[in-house]
């Protein structure tokens, strides 16, 4: 990953053994074509393609991999080695030789927003565990039985919101303007936003960056819902994978943290302590000096209110002292650039808790208006 090749699509995946009790369970692959679309953030006119198995306990085979446009009318096998086969040890990240990317998607993506749409499909003739995936991507997926690949249809297909094993796709197109890692959790990562539409908060940054003349600017998601600051629970912690996710993308300019949601709400459910808010704003400072210590610049937001959830784990008492603490701290703080995601998202008459306008429903994650005012309250001079 060195050289011209820059990040056009990241996912931070976790193991599928990282679950909570409302997540949808994990699915295995046996003699079947697993399509998936992911939106390139560059254009370019090649590809590689990344494929985890950082969390699998055995190799991961897949016979073939193809990848084409958004319909499919164009496609062209994705390489590992020079063979079609791709043999992926437990642990290991494989990237694919140079794709060649149909012109329809290099012409379209040179400056496009919020992206084309590539698809990949992959061939299992044996059997692959889901090991390492993320269990929600708000993009539909489909498997379907035998090797249907580059076909423009599935036959008998079934469809899956998750995303298995692709962890970046890379375009040999440089990086000309700046490059922003959103790490997060769940509302990062947009659940609770329309699937397939584009509409996490993310998304809407990039365009509003492109519509304000920034040009060359990408956008990263690196959400993981579940997710904590501190320590694992849904995949590494932010402090743990903030290596691979942050920092391994050589040409970031910026990381815009939003953290601590699930360190507040989700130890009453695993049975551990409340953290001490001392504990969250000492860990959002470590992630903001590792950061600029590599060159790439901190931005860090507010916790968003959680006040109107229907789970008792976001309403233990003393949950929103905590919060409130973290993001007075973080507000009062001179050091690093703030976004104030809580007052973006917040009930005017009760601030604890989302607007109407902004609930996804559940009272925790924002819904496509709501991640449309998370992008807006983003002050774009910070990447200027």
């Amino acid at each position: 990953m060195t050289g011209t090749w820059s990040t056009a699509y990241l996912a931070a995946l976790a193991a599928a053994d990282d679950a909570l009790p409302f997540f949808p369970p994990p699915r295995r692959f046996a003699g079947q074509t697993v399509r998936q679309r992911v939106r390139l953030r560059r254009g370019g006119r090649a590809a590689r393609l990344a494929l985890s198995n950082q969390f699998g306990r055995d190799p991961l085979v897949i016979d073939a991999v193809v990848v084409g446009n958004g319909d499919l009318t164009s496609t062209t096998p994705a390489l590992y080695r020079g063979a079609g086969k791709w043999e992926i040890p437990a642990g290991a990240t494989a990237v694919s030789d140079p794709i060649p990317l149909p012109a329809t998607i290099h012409a379209a993506a040179g400056g496009a927003a919020p992206g084309v749409e590539l698809t990949v499909d992959c061939f299992v003739s044996g059997t692959a565990e889901a090991a390492t995936f993320l269990h929600s991507a708000q993009q539909t997926g489909e498997v379907a039985p035998g090797d249907q690949l580059g076909r423009p249809r599935l036959a008998e297909s079934e469809r899956f919101t998750a995303l298995y094993w692709i962890a970046r796709v890379l375009t040999d197109q440089p990086a000309s303007g700046p490059v922003v890692v959103t790490l997060g959790d769940s509302i990062t990562r947009g659940d609770g936003t329309t699937p397939d539409l584009d509409q996490r908060y993310p998304d809407h940054l990039q365009r509003r960056l492109l519509a304000a003349g920034v040009e060359g600017a990408v956008v990263l998601n690196a959400g993981l819902g579940g997710n904590r600051l501190l320590r694992p629970v849904v995949g590494p912690s932010m402090t743990d994978r903030f290596d691979r996710d942050v920092l391994g993308v050589a040409e970031a300019t910026h990381v815009l943290i939003l953290a601590g949601t699930n360190d507040i709400a989700l130890p009453s459910m695993q049975g551990e302590p409340l953290p001490v808010a001392a504990e969250i704003i000492g860990g959002l400072r470590a992630l903001a000096r590792r950061a600029a210590g590599h060159g790439v610049q901190p931005v860090l937001g507010t916790i968003t209110p959680f006040g109107g959830s229907s789970m008792a784990a976001f309403l233990t008492d003393g949950n929103e002292d905590i919060r409130r603490t973290v993001n007075d701290a973080i507000i009062g703080q001179a050091e690093w650039p703030v976004v104030d995601f809580a007052a973006a998202l917040a009930d005017p008459d009760d601030p604890g808790r989302l607007a109407s306008a902004f609930d996804s429903g559940d009272g925790v994650h924002p819904g496509d208006g709501g991640a449309r005012a998370l992008a807006a309250a983003v002050d774009l001079a910070v990447f200027k």
